[in-house]
């Protein structure tokens, strides 16, 4: 029964007992005793408003508790939902931090080459002063990459330092240890991106392939002899359907990270074309191609120019480089080959005309392994100098394509080994010795 009926109840039988009591017995006593009753009656129903007040209260309290409870949890919700629709995080190629609407992004990336190198050679560098069979381990690389766009999709970023380690003797386009590219670009729509700073000459194709996405262990010897590097300047780029374009005005080649007032040259323009003749442009950021891909072919050219720094005191040598390329994925088995001619006219002393070719292929015989070979060859066009001759063959096992793979290759210098570039494991031999070994072994890890 609640509150209300009860004060009713006492309330009615108060009554009904005065009035009872008006009719049947009017003494003193029976007066006294009606008026005791009535006084309960009345200490009752306060007792019982009391508690109906007290009861409200409570209700009241725990209402507006209630609703207080209701609110902080609304505003949590808010708060949560603006956090998820300020900021995205997960994994696509790569930790990405973004903005919900894009407009914001970075991009994180590790890559990691750790290498074994076995190489013997006649007589060593030097005769009978360095031994004949060298080995060892090295970090070759070990690269943090940042990637992204900022204020809107437009504006984007690239930022990539080494810290793996750094090359004994450095050789121009080494790219071993520091800052590799560091630009800044502004995407116009249809295809056309302008990039500003430290960013690869787009020049020679190999180059130009990622060191994650090679077939061999490393680059061939050819590359880093030829490669513009990286340099410091503007490019314009261009892709559509089937043509890539590149042009590049800069310091010059393996000037990347210089500053702005080091003597090297008046001026330097690199133009790259890619014509894309079957299969996407995707699938030509590696050399590799797995059984069931997509069969694909790219030809490629480039040229660049650069004009000698003409101040007094410095060598006045003006550089020339034609390439032309192709390369074809055939579902299962890859081919590349490239030509490069460079004209070195230094004034009044020398004009030198070299060239120098490269062939190379590869055949996936299962799903996760790959064996390759490479042959290398280069005229120097100078007295003394003998004409590079180099062949590379071996085998990688992919355990998560190129984000996990161990490469394996054996290299052999069928000729005189001039300036070896030392990332490629090669030592520069004696004149007149031939048939340099290097053997390498290579972990990669990419995340």
């Amino acid at each position: 029964m609640n509150l209300t009926k009860q004060v009713g109840l006492v309330v009615g039988a108060a009554a009904l007992a005065l009035t009872g009591g008006s009719f049947a017995d009017t003494t003193p006593e029976a007066n006294t005793d009606l008026k005791a009753k009535l006084d309960s009656a009345l200490a009752r129903i306060d007792q019982l408003e009391a508690k109906q007040n007290d009861n409200w209260l409570t209700e009241q309290r725990a209402g507006e508790i209630r609703e207080l409870v209701q609110d902080v949890l609304a505003d949590a919700d808010t708060r949560a939902s603006l956090l998820a629709q300020g900021v995205t995080a997960g994994y696509d190629n790569g930790a990405v931090i973004s903005s919900a609407d894009g407009n914001w992004s970075l991009r994180t990336n590790i890559h990691m080459q750790q290498r074994f190198v076995w190489n013997d050679q006649d007589e060593g560098a030097v005769a009978g002063a360095i031994d004949e069979d060298r080995y060892g381990f090295e970090n070759t690389r070990t690269k943090f990459i940042l990637t992204g766009n900022v204020v809107n999709q437009d504006w984007i970023y690239k930022v990539e330092i080494n810290v793996g380690s750094p090359s004994a003797a450095f050789q121009a386009g080494d790219g071993r240890a520091g800052t590799g590219d560091a630009y800044l670009g502004y995407k116009y729509g249809d295809g056309m991106t302008v990039l500003f700073g430290t960013m690869k000459a787009p020049l020679l194709r190999e180059e130009l392939v990622d060191s994650r996405y090679q077939l061999a262990v490393e680059r061939s010897a050819l590359n880093y002899i030829y490669t513009g590097g990286r340099v410091d300047g503007i490019a314009v780029d261009w892709m559509g359907d089937q043509f890539h374009v590149t042009g590049a005005f800069t310091d010059g080649a393996n000037t990347g990270q210089t500053v702005w007032g080091t003597a090297d040259t008046d001026f330097a323009f690199t133009g790259r074309i890619e014509f894309l003749a079957s299969g996407t442009w995707d699938q030509f950021k590696d050399f590799t191609s797995p059984a069931g891909d997509e069969q694909g072919i790219m030809i490629g050219g480039a040229l660049h120019y650069q004009e000698a720094e003409t101040d007094a005191g410095l060598a006045d040598v003006d550089v020339t480089v034609l390439t032309a390329d192709i390369s074809a994925e055939f579902g299962g088995a890859n081919l590349y080959g490239a030509f490069i001619y460079r004209n070195i006219d230094t004034a009044g002393v020398s004009d030198l005309d070299q060239v120098g070719f490269l062939v190379q292929g590869g055949v996936a015989f299962s799903d996760d392994w790959e064996a390759f070979a490479r042959y290398e060859f280069s005229d120097f066009d100078t007295i003394g100098v003998e004409d590079l001759s180099l062949i590379t063959f071996g085998v990688t096992r992919y355990f998560a394509g190129h984000n996990a793979k161990w490469t394996t290759d054996i290299g052999i210098g069928l000729e005189e080994v001039a300036n070896a570039p030392a990332i490629t494991g090669l030592r520069t031999d004696v004149p007149g010795e031939d048939g340099q070994i290097v053997i390498r072994s290579q972990i990669q890890l990419v995340f």
